[in-house]
């Protein structure tokens, strides 16, 4: 098999699982509009950006589903220092201490956008993981994405300096905005590359002395992406 069959059929997986766990919460729905024992112990909430989803206590008692949004699951060490150590999307299926006998808790679970979310109490989530294995599944998933993300994260701190990190960041972000990152403050990319928010602002002002990137309130816009990619390493065949 060649590279790039290998290339494509991984990227067809990784597209085949997206595409699944975005379909979860409309099937989810389905299932609570035909089963009335599925919303026995439902409870569905809405969060708005920077508020707390579920905390370290939650995350080992409960079953949530993110049915709407982004959120983040967020450890903090003994000097209050945050790291963002993954990104849930629509679909994801978190707390998987509700399957498990709960150990000691160190995260927790905060809106990265306004979003909706489905909990189930860990009694219930056992059983219900029984009676509807979509929600086993869903669980799976995510687990294999935030494993996923900790690989990436790992071998970017293992392999990049902080100035490359930071630039592949924003280039990601960038993408989904046209080039104009808004509504997302230093500390918010501190914590997603796991620093101090007064290293990424030194190396933000570094980026606009080098007409890279030109900075104002929780705003940035990318002048120069081709150079930002260069130094990220981000190369385009």
């Amino acid at each position: 098999m060649s590279y790039k069959s290998g290339f494509q059929r991984n990227t067809s997986h990784r597209e085949t699982s997206g595409v699944l766990a975005m379909n979860l919460p409309q099937t989810l729905i389905d299932l609570s509009n035909d089963d009335p024992l599925f919303n026995r112990h439902l409870r569905i909430r809405t969060f708005k950006r920077g508020e707390i989803v579920a905390d370290a206590e939650s995350l080992q008692r409960q079953m949530f589903v993110l049915m709407k949004g982004r959120a983040y699951l967020v450890c903090t060490n003994n000097e209050g220092r945050r790291l963002v150590i993954a990104t849930l999307e629509t679909g994801a299926v978190f707390g998987e201490g509700a399957l498990t006998n709960p150990g000691e808790a160190n995260a927790f679970a905060e809106a990265a956008e306004d979003v909706t979310i489905w909990s189930i109490p860990a009694a219930e989530a056992r059983d219900m993981t029984i009676q509807y294995p979509i929600l086993g599944w869903g669980m799976l998933q995510t687990y294999g994405r935030r494993l996923l993300q900790v690989e990436n994260s790992l071998e970017d701190v293992a392999y990049k300096k902080l100035p490359e990190r930071l630039a592949s960041l924003l280039i990601s972000l960038g993408e989904q905005s046209n080039g104009v990152i808004q509504g997302v403050s230093h500390q918010a990319l501190a914590d997603r590359l796991g620093t101090y928010r007064e290293t990424v602002s030194a190396i933000l002002r570094d980026f606009k002395r080098q007409d890279l990137v030109s900075l104002g309130y929780r705003r940035i816009e990318l002048i120069d992406m081709e150079t930002l990619k260069e130094l990220a390493g981000i190369w385009e065949w």
